[in-house]
């Protein structure tokens, strides 16, 4: 966010709980876009997502007078959506997830990693952005534990800091990094075979 959009989005702010209403348009039309794509990418569904945002929105317009300043709007919106997301997740079946350790690369007793596996990551302009592709990578994403894909989702899917991402979670930077590691790991394991057959097809071409 540039200098200028964050004076906009302040004054915005200002502007909503000094009790000038019809300005939460413009709020509503700045976040919604960002509330729906974290809320569907947590619960896979478009209406699920659809009655998140509209929570969310009602959320902020309700409770503006409760944002304090300590940290950035974004922030605190971001918190709203996550704690609609989830509660929306525990109204629904638990999912059952895949033991992240069971996912992650295995080690002998030298510390070496026993299997080698592709860094697909590395070369996401060629692959990662085919319909295909991106089936499989949110089909992988899916399965990951609650703390990492939240953390991965922000960091690597909405673009968001490191920094960022710990005001939001309230955790500190190096606790960030490893669950982000730890996420990019358990996807890198999971979507290593699909990459292996991608490259090799586009070996042969």
């Amino acid at each position: 966010m540039s200098a200028e959009d964050k004076e906009t989005e302040e004054r915005l702010v200002r502007e909503l709980q000094a009790g000038k209403k019809e300005v939460f348009d413009e709020i509503a039309n700045l976040y919604q876009r960002k509330i729906y794509s974290l809320s569907f990418n947590l619960t896979r569904n478009q209406m699920d997502a659809q009655d998140i945002t509209q929570d969310v929105l009602l959320t902020i317009f309700k409770k503006i007078d409760t944002f304090q300043g300590k940290s950035a709007f974004s922030s605190w919106v971001y918190r709203i959506t996550l704690n609609a997301s989830y509660m929306k997740l525990r109204s629904r079946k638990k999912e059952q997830y895949v033991s992240l350790d069971d996912a992650l690369p295995s080690f002998n007793g030298a510390g070496f990693q026993k299997e080698k596996i592709r860094d697909w990551s590395e070369s996401t302009e060629s692959a990662l952005f085919v319909s295909e592709t991106r089936e499989v990578i949110e089909r992988a994403v899916e399965q990951l534990p609650e703390k990492e894909k939240v953390v991965f989702l922000l960091r690597d899917v909405d673009g968001l800091s490191t920094e960022k991402v710990g005001e939001i979670l309230d955790l500190s930077v190096p606790a960030v990094k490893s669950r982000l590691h730890r996420a990019r790991l358990f996807l890198r394991k999971k979507l290593s075979n699909y990459f292996d057959e991608y490259y090799s097809r586009v070996e042969q071409k």
